[in-house]
């Protein structure tokens, strides 16, 4: 794939009406109920049993691979949008700089498989001109996500590792790989998530690093880490759950156990659990849910309940929690239930899809799944318990609580820098501190890797009018890089004779 020129030009200009390029609710597919065919990945950048390839061509000869693969969660979604406004920026300099030979570029947005997002990876074609801006275009901003600070980055890496075809490999060059997020991947590779998402039959889990090992053999592979306050990460992780319940007047923190139901229509559905003492040896299980909303003991509630009593809002929650220090050791049973429609207005809109969060010992686990339709009983109050969807069983146990139990520890800055470093390259860790910075970072860092020195770069960016600020956080993210490419090239014997800096291709004639 690759033919034609970028025109920077009619980049700008498609950018000028303002308009939201991206979706936000995922895109039709074959089936014919149209309400059950949305919420999927856009069929271009389906690569279920496709490969994406990077062809060496008579206008691009010599083509460098550069993947762009940006976290689509609820907590990077907009790094999509900084990425589409400077896209004609990022291949113009690319080309009139001079700083990497005949670029083609690959879009591609991780989510979170195991989390339950319908479109975990998408991955469109290596391009050079502007059907680029239609790519990014379609990638869908599932805004999903989980809540153990990981996301399905090792699937990403298998993919790019095993299921890409480049030329430039075979001539003995490898391409460059960014990932764009700001958390962690997870400790293997599925084989199930594999099969689900890639088509791929591998005989059992793939370790995690192994992949990284085989993803760096065809690629320079760098995570640009946009880093945040605390407040900021803790809101992201937080998200609509917490707002909800915030506004509902639940409680969110201090528990023992807590399980949340969120979903987006004016139906009532009702969260239950169901509670086995000492794992259901002598004790009387106990059933949490809107007609028992208290347990025995007075500790376990069901402290939110929205749309009982008919059409009260589009964006529900409920809540069932154990204070902390209140739950008893025990198997929680947590599932849904459809009890009743409200949303006539929306009544062909199944499945209803919701998501149900699960805190136990201060780890947070979410589940999305769907209700369907046939389940209900239109007009009636009544629901049969064939609509239960069962998210999980919880063996909960007080004494197996950490005594500093972090429900966040996940996200913590030193766990995610160093579980990357654990596979890249620490160098290869770029850190900005805004994430509109990233294009620029991205931008150093194939020009510092090609030759281009870093001071040089910078001088780069103060000419295209950058800030002092964005021109230090540049500086901050890739000296390390800088100075890791120079002691190799001392050691090499490869340094650079004085003046001889990198050749300048002017190509603006072509943007």
């Amino acid at each position: 794939m690759g033919g034609g020129f970028y025109d920077g030009d009619v980049g700008v200009r498609q950018r000028s009406s303002g308009r939201d390029n991206f979706t936000y609710a995922g895109y039709d597919g074959p089936d014919e109920d149209v309400a059950t065919a949305r919420r999927r990945v856009h069929d271009d950048l389906n690569i279920k049993n496709k490969i994406r390839e990077c062809r060496d061509t008579e206008e691009h000869p010599q083509t460098t691979p550069i993947v762009v693969a940006m976290d689509v969660t609820r907590s990077r979604g907009d790094d999509a949008k900084v990425i589409y406004g400077k896209l004609p920026m990022f291949i113009g300099q690319l080309i009139m700089k001079g700083y990497v030979d005949d670029p083609e570029i690959c879009f591609a947005a991780v989510g979170d498989a195991t989390s339950g997002d319908k479109a975990p990876i998408q991955v469109a074609q290596f391009d050079a001109d502007n059907v680029l801006d239609e790519h990014l275009g379609k990638i869908w901003l599932e805004e999903g996500g989980g809540g153990t600070g990981q996301e399905s980055y090792e699937l990403m890496a298998y993919y790019f590792a095993r299921k890409t075809d480049l030329d430039c490999w075979k001539r003995g060059k490898k391409g460059y790989l960014f990932f764009l997020g700001d958390e962690g991947f997870y400790p293997v590779v599925s084989k199930n998530q594999i099969k689900a998402y890639i088509g791929d039959d591998v005989p059992s889990d793939i370790p995690t690093e192994q992949i990284f090992r085989e993803l760096q053999e065809k690629y320079h592979v760098f995570f640009v880490y946009p880093q945040k306050t605390w407040e900021e990460r803790k809101d992201d992780i937080d998200a609509e759950i917490k707002k909800r319940l915030d506004e509902a007047g639940g409680r969110y923190d201090d528990v023992d156990f807590r399980a949340s139901l969120l979903w987006d229509t004016y139906d009532d559905l009702d969260l239950h659990v169901i509670v086995e003492p000492d794992f259901g040896t002598d004790g009387v299980a106990e059933h949490i849910a809107y007609d028992n909303k208290v347990s025995r003991n007075g500790r376990g509630e069901l402290d939110v309940d929205r749309n009982a009593g008919g059409r009260e809002t589009r964006k529900p929650v409920e809540n069932i929690r154990w204070e902390r220090g209140s739950a008893v050791k025990g198997r929680y049973t947590v599932f849904a239930r459809n009890y009743a429609i409200h949303d006539e207005d929306n009544y062909r809109q199944f499945p209803i899809e919701f998501t149900i969060e699960v805190e136990m010992n201060g780890q947070i686990q979410t589940f999305t799944d769907t209700i369907g339709r046939e389940t209900v009983r239109r007009g009636c109050n009544t629901s049969p318990t064939g609509s239960d969807v069962v998210v999980g069983v919880f063996d909960f146990d007080p004494n197996e609580r950490p005594l500093e139990a972090n429900a966040y520890s996940g996200y913590d800055d030193q766990v995610i820098k160093a579980q990357w470093a654990s596979v890249i390259p620490e160098e290869n860790i770029l850190i900005i501190d805004d994430p509109r910075a990233v294009v620029d970072v991205m931008m150093g860092a194939l020009a510092i890797s090609e030759g281009t020195e870093l001071d040089e770069y910078i001088v780069d960016m103060a000419g295209r009018g950058q800030t002092q600020i964005r021109q230090n956080d540049a500086r901050g993210a890739l000296d390390n890089l800088a100075n890791t490419t120079a002691v190799a090239k001392v050691n090499t014997n490869n340094l650079p004779a004085r003046g001889s800096g990198k050749k300048r291709k002017g190509k603006t004639s072509r943007l």
